[in-house]
């Protein structure tokens, strides 16, 4: 039975602040009017009224036993009563009629008139994508209110929607396992056997770990492992997303025994769908690791790069160093004077020679822009093979130089 604070059935509160009971319970003239003009005395008019108002309020027509007492003083305030007044019980046939009188005044159709088949219809279309019982109870309160249906008592409308909920998933159920060969039947069935290892249906519930390569490798040979046993996709073709992660979390909440111990078609369903979503989970888990990788790898590469920056700055003051020595040459040689162009070459021989600075250039100019990206092929080198092998298994190609 569906927990009704979990719902949006109709219920009083414990308590009112003044502008809430205004709000709510406020009665009209035209409503004071109605109930003066069918009720005799006093205890008669507040029971009236507070049938009327409490109906207004909640959808249906409450005990008047379990009206709060706050409810009923206001109501006394506001038909100039006494606060001692108290409603009647009136005598069944007189609270017949009061159904009545109010259901016409606030043309609302009895639940019996036709709100079982309100309920039906709605429930069904939701049951196909819902199946937490509070929410389809909601549903059918919704659609009972629209349609201006009085609602029946909480009880009644959550064993109806148990039972069309029920009705709905038997009918999934045959429409999921409907095309499963017999050999697809047994080897669901292989997951739930236990022996001295722990069961398959057990493996499929573990969480990854940390985006290592031993780890990443450990995860490439689930995602074999699981799409191995079954390809699911086919069999889920017209079934709602939302009821498929609903039937694979009902699954993964359940222990390898409770599995077990439940009938086909329901157990190949719930097992067919707790398949499908570890498949798509583990996908998702790898590339997420993968990602986690690449991103430690960037940081190394930013790291190493600083690291030859800081090598580099030595050089570069050298270098600095030449080209001042040569700008020197330059400023006391005149342009004309044939020894300008022996001076500097003789500087440049002195540091090495101009192919060992020309060298020293290209080494220190290549990272002068924060280009780390080169700098990430030693860190992913080991990782290339389980690139091209997720790459396959997602279904997509990656380049191979």
């Amino acid at each position: 039975m569906a927990a009704i604070e979990r719902t949006a059935y109709p219920r009083f509160t414990p308590s009112l602040t003044a502008t809430e009971l205004q709000r709510l319970y406020a009665p009209t003239e035209e409503e004071q009017t109605f109930v003066t003009t069918h009720a005799r005395g006093p205890a008669q008019h507040l029971t009236l009224l507070v049938l009327l108002k409490c109906h207004q309020h909640l959808g249906y027509l409450p005990a008047l036993a379990d009206v709060p007492d706050q409810i009923r003083r206001y109501l006394c305030q506001q038909l100039h009563l006494p606060p001692t007044t108290y409603t009647v019980v009136e005598a069944t046939r007189t609270l017949a009629r009061y159904r009545y009188l109010i259901r016409t005044y606030l043309a609302i159709t009895p639940y019996t008139n036709g709100g079982v088949r309100v309920v039906m219809k709605a429930v069904h279309q939701a049951a196909s994508t819902m199946s937490d019982p509070a929410d389809l109870i909601n549903v059918a309160i919704e659609h009972l209110i629209q349609q201006r249906f009085e609602l029946p008592a909480f009880s009644t409308l959550d064993r109806l929607v148990g039972h069309l909920r029920h009705r709905v998933h038997q009918t999934l159920y045959t429409q999921l396992t409907g095309a499963l060969s017999p050999a697809q039947q047994a080897r669901l069935d292989a997951l739930l056997q236990v022996g001295d290892e722990p069961s398959a249906f057990a493996r499929m519930k573990a969480s990854p770990r940390q985006a290592t390569l031993t780890h990443l490798r450990e995860w490439l040979d689930r995602l074999t492992w699981l799409e191995a046993v079954l390809a699911p996709q086919p069999l889920l073709a017209g079934i709602a997303h939302t009821k498929i992660r609903q039937f694979a979390a009902e699954a993964d909440a359940l222990a390898v025994g409770d599995m077990r111990d439940i009938q086909p078609p329901r157990r190949w369903s719930l097992l067919l769908c707790f398949l499908a979503q570890t498949q798509t989970q583990t996908r998702d888990q790898l590339v997420e690791m993968f990602l986690k990788r690449m991103q430690r790898m960037t940081t190394a590469a930013h790291e190493h790069l600083r690291e030859l920056q800081d090598q580099h700055r030595e050089l570069e003051e050298q270098m600095l160093a030449v080209f001042a020595e040569v700008l020197d040459e330059v400023v006391q040689t005149p342009e004309d004077d044939p020894a300008l162009g022996q001076g500097v070459r003789q500087i440049l021989t002195t540091h090495g020679g101009a192919a060992t600075l020309r060298a020293h250039y290209e080494r220190v100019s290549a990272y002068h822009h924060n280009n780390y990206r080169p700098l990430m092929w030693r860190f992913f080198r080991p990782y290339r093979a389980a690139l091209f092998r997720l790459s396959h298994l997602l279904g997509f190609r990656c380049a191979t130089h």
